[in-house]
């Protein structure tokens, strides 16, 4: 995930303004805006009984991809490349298959006063019957890479997000939808400014037979706020999400909150994600998006952002949250 706050362009811009480095906020005033769906009937910090999502293979997946061998996975860089080639490997152990002819789908970009070049990886589970319906989810792989010897490891932003999105893979090969079409995308260069969504949106547009219903994404949901819950965007784009709400609340045992808040010179407001991660190129393109994610924390952006840090439990009830979204048969959506 980006800064909060930080300038956004589109990808024809000659350069980019982010803000990096580590965001630190008060605790106090973070978690102050919005109570949790069903405060009544749920401890938001009760003990989780995810079911069907496996916890050995998302650590081992953060592991891999939080490696010093891997280096931060910087866009361009050596880790960035292990990073492509260990999430071919998932792809294809978990039996997806290209979109196009290969996994590693190429994307150009101006960054920096320079033409550089970023890498998605993309790989989709047909429907069962022949069908134009599609579901998107993405997840950026890519993070802040090396500093001298200090490496970015970035579990919860954003391998936390890689892991949820492969372990839904795998769950879709059971019991997805065999009349929609479901596309998995580990984004590259997000950090610079979300150029892989970007890059990927433009090639979808290309394909105008493809009817994308949803696309979802995942962006650090390992370090759970206090109390916990997970944060949900994107809440205006469906035409009951009241209802949806505090069903996934009842259903996962996990809260949900709509916002976080921000410290001001004019007191306490509430803030808005839609801009920080690769939800926002759908966003524009006007395809119906939600995103999963949690408020910035202390190891955000920090060499302290390690496996160590996360909660497995959360992660894998978030995971399974998010999957109950994206398997809905029938999804509602309000008119753009």
């Amino acid at each position: 995930m980006i800064t909060v706050g930080a300038s956004i362009q589109t990808p024809v811009a000659s350069h980019i303004n982010i803000p990096k480095g580590a965001i630190l906020l008060s605790l106090a005033l973070v978690f102050m805006l919005s109570s949790c769906a069903n405060k009544d009937s749920i401890d938001c910090n009760a003990v989780l009984q995810h079911q069907w999502a496996n916890s050995a293979h998302i650590i081992d997946d953060i592991r891999t991809l939080t490696s010093s061998e891997f280096a931060g996975r910087k866009t361009g860089s050596h880790g960035a490349i292990l990073s492509q080639n260990y999430l071919v490997q998932r792809f294809m152990a978990l039996g997806l298959q290209p979109w196009k002819s290969t996994f590693k789908v190429p994307f150009s970009y101006n960054y920096q006063f320079s033409q550089q070049q970023g890498v998605n990886i993309i790989g989709i589970i047909r429907s069962h019957t022949p069908s134009n319906r599609w579901r998107v989810i993405t997840a950026h792989y890519d993070h802040l890479g090396q500093q001298g010897k200090r490496i970015f490891h970035g579990a919860d932003d954003n391998a936390s997000g890689v892991a949820g999105l492969l372990a839904i893979a795998e769950q879709w090969q059971h019991t997805g939808l065999a009349e929609v079409n479901l596309m998995l995308v580990a984004t590259d260069a997000e950090e610079q400014g979300l150029y892989g969504s970007y890059g990927l949106v433009e090639q979808i547009q290309a394909q105008p037979e493809m009817q994308i219903e949803l696309a979802m994404n995942l962006d650090m949901i390992g370090h759970p706020s206090r109390p916990r819950a997970i944060y949900i965007e994107g809440e205006q784009n469906f035409a009951h999400f009241e209802q949806i709400k505090t069903e996934l609340t009842n259903k996962h045992q996990v809260c949900i909150r709509l916002s976080y808040a921000q410290n001001t010179a004019t007191g306490i407001k509430r803030m808005s994600w839609l801009k920080t991660s690769d939800h926002y190129p759908f966003h524009k393109a006007g395809i119906p998006w939600i995103y999963f994610g949690v408020p910035p924390h202390n190891q955000y952006h920090t060499v302290d952002d390690t496996l160590d840090t996360l909660k497995i439990d959360f992660l894998a009830s978030v995971t399974e949250m998010a999957y109950s979204v994206i398997s809905q048969p029938k999804i509602e959506i309000n008119p753009q």
